[in-house]
């Protein structure tokens, strides 16, 4: 009787303890995952991004209540821009000019696409995601939580930088930079977020301004793009 009194309380106690480990943006995380088994260029980018919001979900799952809530949320707005750009592939329809280069060419080796997504991504889609999702106010309240998982993406981005030595410019790169090449790229990716930021916040406060700024960043992503197809070798 008494064994079995106990063993109920054990498993009660753990069931009210221990609550099921949550799958954030199982939908998002289920339809990159499907996209990475195709033998389309789309897993490319489709592999890499996927291990990125693991990344971020792992960051998040720590945080308040309120945040985590909008960090998934972005998350998940953020992410179905590339879905319906895959789609659209597939469809043979209109892409949006974010991801024209990187389904331009179907020749190019796996770290000029994922570099390639991973520009359209940021510097073509992010603001997209946020103003999308969210207002103004909403924006400048958690600004300082988008820029800071940041901390999450250098893990991330440092297990891509160790695959670039197989390629040889990247290689010679890596050691003419005595390493530095690895800082400059995480510095890069914050710059191109930070931008993208303060692109969704003038939306709403200068929508002339807004379109002005928004032209000239594209202009830099695709002299992104062209460098990424011409050095990623």
């Amino acid at each position: 009787m008494h064994k079995r009194y106990f063993t109920f309380t054990l498993i009660l106690t753990l069931h009210l303890t221990c609550p099921a480990q949550n799958i954030y943006n199982k939908e998002l995380l289920d339809t990159l995952h499907e996209i990475g088994a195709t033998n389309t260029i789309s897993a490319y980018f489709a592999k890499f991004y996927y291990n990125a919001i693991q990344q971020t979900n792992q960051y998040a799952v720590s945080k308040p209540e309120n945040v985590k809530r909008f960090i998934f949320g972005f998350e998940s707005s953020f992410g179905h821009i590339f879905c319906a750009a895959h789609r659209n592939y597939m469809a043979h329809q209109h892409i949006t000019l974010s991801w024209q280069d990187y389904y331009r060419c179907d020749t190019l080796n796996e770290i000029q696409y994922q570099f390639m997504g991973m520009n359209a991504h940021i510097n073509g889609d992010m603001h997209k995601g946020l103003i999308e999702k969210y207002s103004y106010d909403t924006l400048k309240k958690y600004k300082r939580e988008l820029i800071s998982f940041q901390k999450a993406l250098n893990v991330f981005f440092d297990s891509i930088y160790i695959t670039t030595y197989k390629y040889k410019w990247l290689r010679k790169l890596h050691h003419l930079s005595f390493g530095m090449d690895k800082w400059l790229g995480r510095r890069m990716v914050l710059h191109w977020r930070k931008r993208q930021i303060n692109l969704a916040l003038l939306y709403y406060r200068n929508p002339a301004h807004y379109e002005r700024r928004l032209n000239s960043v594209q202009r830099i992503m695709r002299r992104w793009d062209e460098r990424a197809i011409r050095f990623f070798k």
